[in-house]
């Protein structure tokens, strides 16, 4: 039991970086000729999953601060990407029609990232390691939740 415990440890710690490194890695051979991050994509996405997202919505979705978030955002809307339809501080962020088709050409890129991940495992362990990863993310919510502890 404690080589299994230790073993879960180190996977805690080990696995999201390793995730995000591959991610990162192969969103970057794709957009080696572009102007586009692999953080922008994932803005992008965020941004086109809930139109008239805020700034603030985004902190709460994405694993960045709200200054990075901030400096992203300013990026796409420089590069034509996104349009803010508010005024002020509150931000009603919406893909313009490039912002659209670069969200498709990234949804393709996280498809590709995600068959060469799940290629070892059958149909039915990708189910259950979705519905594991969804009930291990809802509880981690919950805990965060109960430390208190604040997105920024």
């Amino acid at each position: 039991m404690d080589s299994e415990r230790n073993e879960l440890i180190d996977l805690m710690m080990v696995f999201p970086r390793k995730m995000s490194m591959f991610t990162r890695a192969v969103a970057s051979k794709y957009l080696k000729d572009s102007r586009i991050k692999p953080y922008h994509l994932m803005m992008i996405h965020g941004i086109g999953s809930g139109d008239g997202i805020s700034q603030k919505d985004l902190v709460e979705m994405l694993p960045f601060d709200k200054s990075y978030i901030s400096t992203g955002v300013r990026e796409l809307i420089d590069m034509g990407l996104v349009y803010n339809e508010s005024e002020g501080k509150v931000h009603s962020l919406r893909l313009t029609d490039m912002g659209r088709d670069l969200m498709a050409m990234g949804e393709m890129m996280f498809d590709l990232i995600q068959g060469s991940l799940t290629s070892i495992l059958d149909a039915e362990e990708r189910e259950t390691l979705v519905r594991l990863m969804k009930k291990v993310n809802a509880h981690t919510d919950e805990l965060i939740e109960q430390l208190g502890v604040k997105y920024s």
